[in-house]
């Protein structure tokens, strides 16, 4: 009578997939902004400058557009996190590596605040060979989609 399907189990989504992807929604949320903050006070003080207003400005852009590439990997993760699709399995890894390698780099430069993106990448890293992660990313396509 209270038979269960276990394909109907296996459509769910693990409840830490729904969790990595809120926080890296919330990560990608936080480097743009901060992307935006950066690239307004960059150019606010290019223009006190009269020798280096050029440098300082481009230096400012630069470093937006970094902080902006980061936040599109965090929104990429998250959104490869809730499609469930076969590819995004392998997707994910690829760019919580890319993430990690680039949050190691700028943490050996001095930037404390990619310590949480470390952590959160190796979590994710961790995660992704559990398996029923495994087996959500592996199902067939048609039926995360009903």
């Amino acid at each position: 009578m209270f038979e269960t399907d276990k394909s109907s189990i296996q459509k769910e989504r693990p409840l830490g997939i729904t969790i990595l992807g809120i926080i890296f929604i919330i990560f990608g949320i936080w480097m743009a902004i901060t992307a935006a903050m950066i690239g307004t006070i960059i150019a606010i003080l290019g223009s006190y400058s009269h020798m280096v207003s050029g440098v300082i400005s481009a230096l400012g852009g630069a470093t937006a557009l970094f902080i902006g590439i980061f936040a599109a990997i965090e929104f990429a993760i998250a959104w490869t996190l809730f499609s469930g699709m076969k590819w995004g399995r392998i997707t994910i890894i690829t760019l919580s590596i890319i993430d990690l390698v680039a949050h190691s780099a700028t943490l050996l430069i001095g930037n404390l605040f990619a310590i949480p993106h470390i952590i959160l990448d190796l979590l994710v890293l961790f995660y992704m060979w559990m398996p029923n992660v495994v087996s959500y990313f592996n199902q067939k396509q048609d039926t995360v989609l009903e």
